[in-house]
């Protein structure tokens, strides 16, 4: 999930309040600075939309090498990277993506929801990436979810 909240007492505030935290639903929670890239993305699916039974998309945690030369190798690889995501927005393929970043604010991994309905599809689709290629990505965990219509803001460079 990307919460939009201004501080660790506002990250505490929402997960005091959040079933699935209070009742013990989740065993466990990573919480990740995120920037979504203003990529031309498609809209999240809202109320009234239909709801899938199954799993829609997969959500894709990569984190970066902790080299000292991972920086340049993120710099150097980002332009293909940017090249390749931006026209799968447009199509639907990434739902939204963006950087992790350390409390300096640098970029230290990315986050990728992308419509993959199978972990193979969705590996196979991260192979490709020049982040993968590049070897800027050293961590990859991915998860399988779907989208419920919710009443989502509009992202980041959507239409």
């Amino acid at each position: 999930m990307v919460l939009e909240v201004p501080d660790k007492a506002g990250l505490d505030a929402y997960l005091a309040e959040e079933p699935f935290a209070a009742e013990g639903v989740w065993a466990k929670w990573e919480v990740h600075p995120f920037r979504i890239a203003p990529l031309p993305y498609h809209r999240l699916p809202q109320p009234g939309d239909a709801i899938s039974a199954t799993r829609t998309h997969t959500v894709t945690i990569a984190l970066d090498g902790t080299d000292a030369e991972a920086p340049a190798r993120r710099a150097a690889a980002r332009p293909a990277h940017i090249a390749r995501v931006a026209p799968m927005a447009t199509d639907g393929t990434l739902a939204l993506g963006g950087a992790i970043l350390n409390e300096a604010g640098a970029m230290r991994g990315s986050i990728v929801v992308s419509r993959h309905a199978t972990d193979a599809a969705a590996r196979a689709w991260i192979a490709e990436d020049p982040y993968t290629t590049g070897a800027v990505w050293k961590d990859i965990a991915m998860h399988g979810t779907r989208f419920a219509p919710l009443p989502y803001r509009a992202l980041p460079g959507s239409a």
